[in-house]
């Protein structure tokens, strides 16, 4: 699957499977499925929605055997399936260990594309991670490496200095937080062809709640709702792909909604002036070594 049979709005699993996960039973190993949550899935797959990313932090894991039972009612091919690598990376050995591990979770031959979900996810130096990851795409057990919360230094060095050609990169970025925005990263990504996917576009709905006047008048101007107003900002605007929950067929049907109209240049051109003050006056501490990382900023203000 290319970048351009990417749907516009990614499949956000984290916390799927949760409900039930007191359902694991030991006798049997068969998870006890929330079928509410499965139908609303299957939905967003039955409406085109392709790229989905997972990772077995998510739930406690349950949410990745939960993806498992999913993949055994829908055609994987399909479907764009993006793994985390997570902590306790401690030689390089373990990042394979860790993705085989996955795959067999998920029942696949393969993942579409592997990523160490923060530089910290790996004891070992950030370019001997990538190489790996690239490596592992070499035979076959991931078609592509993508990257996430790194600093723009970081990304330069994975592109021009190792060579990786990047499927995606997953990054932080909403009406109130713009700071990958700010260093360049969305223009980088944008010039390399790297598909920005970015998470927490509502901040957990917390920007809805602040109700801004800005959000306010254009949801009454177009006749939508605050979230529907942001989606559409990031994809017809930013051109960035946001990471949506999937648990409820009616906030999926929202979310589709929200594709399905433009609003004036005007109106695009406001928002990206749009600024917060609350956010704009922390620091990200782009290293990562004690301050605030990208991946814990927005949830630095409610």
């Amino acid at each position: 699957m290319n970048k351009n049979n990417i749907f516009p709005l990614a499949i956000g699993t984290y916390g799927l499977g949760a409900s039930r996960s007191e359902s694991w039973e030991e006798n049997n190993n068969e998870l006890v499925i929330d079928e509410e949550e499965m139908k609303a899935l299957i939905y967003s797959y039955e409406q085109g929605q392709n790229f989905i990313e997972t990772s077995y932090i998510y739930a406690g894991g349950q949410t990745m055997k939960f993806i498992s039972e999913f993949l055994k009612r829908v055609d994987r091919n399909k479907l764009f399936i993006t793994v985390k690598i997570e902590n306790f990376i401690e030689k390089v050995a373990d990042i394979e260990e860790q993705l085989d591990k996955y795959l067999n979770i998920l029942g696949i031959d393969y993942a579409d594309s592997v990523l160490l979900h923060t530089p910290k996810a790996s004891k070992i130096p950030l370019e001997e991670s990538y190489r790996e990851l690239k490596r592992l795409v070499s035979i076959g057990k991931s078609k592509n490496v993508s990257a996430s919360n790194l600093s723009i230094n970081q990304l330069k060095m994975i592109v021009e200095e190792l060579g990786i050609e990047l499927f995606s990169f997953e990054g932080l970025y909403n009406l109130e937080c713009k700071q990958n925005e700010d260093v360049g990263i969305l223009d980088y990504c944008k010039k390399h062809n790297i598909l920005f996917i970015n998470y927490q576009p509502f901040r957990r709905n917390r920007t809805a709640n602040h109700n801004y006047p800005l959000l306010v008048e254009l949801a009454s101007k177009y006749n939508k709702t605050q979230n529907q107003i942001l989606l559409n900002y990031y994809v017809k605007e930013k051109n960035i792909i946001p990471i949506t929950k999937a648990n409820k067929i009616e906030h999926i049907k929202l979310n589709l909604e929200a594709l399905n109209f433009e609003m004036e240049q005007q109106d695009y051109q406001r928002l990206n002036d749009f600024r917060c003050e609350e956010f704009d006056k922390l620091e990200v501490d782009w290293e990562d070594v004690g301050g605030i990382p990208i991946y814990k900023f927005a949830n630095q203000v409610e």
